[in-house]
């Protein structure tokens, strides 16, 4: 939603002063970096972000003013929220070389789950498309269900930062992670299929730290001194899920980097979100 949202005004406001169609592309880009710039206070990923996916075009004349609105987002937002990091981050060393090829199969499994979570989007709204009832009524549908498990499994409503949060700090156990992975799709699903309002990005970032998790938890069991603890794990599976799911690896990558506020985790992140 903040991207379309931001994409929307830098339309709105070309579409005001009348200018050419290739700018008004650069305007929605520019409202696209804003927004996930503001949201995420990541100035820097706002910009790749709306370069890599939004544009797919890396040329200097659309990078100025994309830059300039990332930036602006970015002050507005500091402003108001402070300058702190999105998500709470445990300290955080590469323990071994050897960890680098743990952290690539890492990113294949989040590949996976980046997929599964992709398929079970486009499946689900076809099913609800088919169902013969008023869209109002699919909604209601949609919500009856998501509520139904969220009075089992609570931590899939909203953002999930709070059980990110957890999956950070290495405070729940693997097969709750498991669990939370599907329910998650289902619900993020169900909640986009049968008409509700929402995105994909907090979804993506939710069930990263759960891949992670439970990869980090196999990985220190079988490797306990040459592997960092499985909260390490949950941040770079935040930025692989993200990667496979927007199909954007760099804007990924930054876009961790900056949410943690950590320079020590780029190279799992470079690998894991490639």
């Amino acid at each position: 939603p903040t991207v379309v949202i931001g994409s929307c005004l830098g339309s709105l406001a070309g579409q005001v002063v009348k200018i050419s169609p290739d700018r008004l592309r650069s305007l929605v880009a520019c409202g696209a970096a804003g927004g996930i710039a503001a949201i995420f206070n990541a100035p820097i990923g706002g910009c790749m972000f709306a370069l890599e996916v939004v544009l797919g075009d890396f040329g200097l004349a659309s990078f100025s003013p994309i830059v300039i609105s990332s930036v602006a987002a970015t002050a507005v937002s500091r402003h108001f929220l402070g300058d702190s990091p999105a998500i709470l981050v445990p300290p955080y060393q590469l323990v071994s070389v050897w960890e680098l090829p743990l952290y690539a199969a890492l990113g294949l499994f989040s590949a996976l789950v980046a997929t599964l979570f992709t398929v079970s989007l486009y499946r689900t709204e076809a099913i609800f498309q088919k169902i013969n009832f008023p869209d109002f009524s699919k909604v209601g549908l949609g919500g009856l269900i998501v509520g139904a498990m969220a009075l089992l499994f609570p931590y899939i409503l909203g953002s999930g930062f709070p059980a990110i949060n957890l999956a950070l700090a290495s405070q729940i156990s693997w097969s709750a992670m498991v669990l939370l992975i599907g329910f998650k799709i289902l619900a993020t699903s169900v909640t986009l299929g049968s008409g509700g309002t929402g995105g994909t990005f907090a979804p993506a970032l939710f069930l990263g730290s759960m891949m992670g998790g439970v990869f980090g938890d196999v990985a220190h069991s079988l490797f306990p001194e040459i592997t960092a603890s499985p909260g390490a794990y949950s941040i770079v599976g935040m930025g692989a899920v993200l990667s496979g799911t927007i199909h954007g690896p760099l804007s990924a990558i930054l876009i961790l980097f900056e949410m943690t506020d950590n320079y020590r985790i780029i190279l799992p992140l470079m690998i894991a979100c490639i």
